[in-house]
């Protein structure tokens, strides 16, 4: 490929025979290289067609390199710690992420991230790894930051790491649970620890019974459905508007046997009130 143009040191864009244009990222790229000249095959590291070069180039430009740099660092050291290979998004979506975050942080637009928990929950290799990102941005802009900090930077590593529908399926699936979680949260007016062991078994039932919904899957008929609504009547009602919620999400109908297990599981935390 020829160089066309250089973005910084470690990027340009370069064209192929047939006039395709990408961005070329490699340490010091732009150094060996000249405009009109052939660009050194070993240094190239990343490739990126059309689709996000146009994406990219604009953001390079606009940015000092020093923060894309960094955006490249903290991607190289995600690969290495997941033991994975990021989608090329995450070149785009992380880079403007660290490049205006200073900016945002004095501006007060740090705000409260509302996947935080089920993030923190089921991505759990990812959340660490970015607490680890966090550590190293505090110290690089001489700020303090928080776990919603952690989440936003781990969301970024979550849809590096899946294709588009996947991508929509799990966090579909988070949203989903934590909307759940927040009714049973509210209808209780509880202030219930999330650590607690209860609560993490009905966030483990509400997760298996949305999959069994969203997969038309049944449970079997449960004996105990009469018992546990005259024994559990307060569960009872918050299951009914746990039930209604996602039957009017998923367009699907909940039986009475989905309904018995998921008033035991709130009656427990109920019971942390007395």
């Amino acid at each position: 490929m020829i160089a066309k143009k250089f973005l910084n040191n470690n990027s340009l864009v370069a064209v192929d025979n047939e006039g395709n244009e990408y961005v070329l990222l490699g340490k010091g790229i732009s150094f060996s290289g000249k405009i009109g000249k052939q660009v050194d095959d070993s240094k190239i590291e990343k490739i990126f067609d059309a689709k996000e070069k146009s994406k990219l180039e604009a953001l390079v430009e606009n940015i000092p390199q020093q923060y894309f740099d960094l955006a490249v660092e903290i991607i190289d050291y995600v690969e290495a710690q997941l033991n994975t290979k990021l989608n090329n998004i995450i070149y785009i979506t992380l880079t403007d992420h660290v490049a205006y975050l200073k900016e945002r942080y004095n501006q007060g637009l740090i705000i409260a991230n509302s996947l935080k928990q089920p993030i923190k929950r089921y991505y759990k290799k990812e959340f660490k790894v970015s607490r680890k990102i966090v550590e190293l941005l505090e110290d690089e802009f001489d700020i303090e930051l928080n776990d919603d900090e952690v989440a936003s930077i781990a969301l970024h590593i979550i849809n590096a790491e899946q294709d588009d529908s996947t991508i929509h399926d799990s966090m579909t699936m988070i949203k989903y649970v934590e909307q759940i979680m927040q009714i049973i949260r509210y209808q209780t007016n509880m202030d219930i620890d999330q650590d607690d062991l209860d609560y993490q078994r009905l966030q483990n039932h509400i997760e298996f019974f949305l999959q069994r919904v969203i997969h038309g899957e049944k449970q079997s008929e449960s004996p105990l459905f009469d018992m546990v609504v005259k024994s559990y009547p307060e569960a009872y009602r918050i299951a009914l508007k746990v039930s209604k919620y996602v039957e009017e999400k998923l367009h699907v109908d909940i039986h009475d046997d989905e309904l018995t297990y998921m008033i035991i599981h709130i009656q427990r935390i109920i019971e942390h009130k007395t």
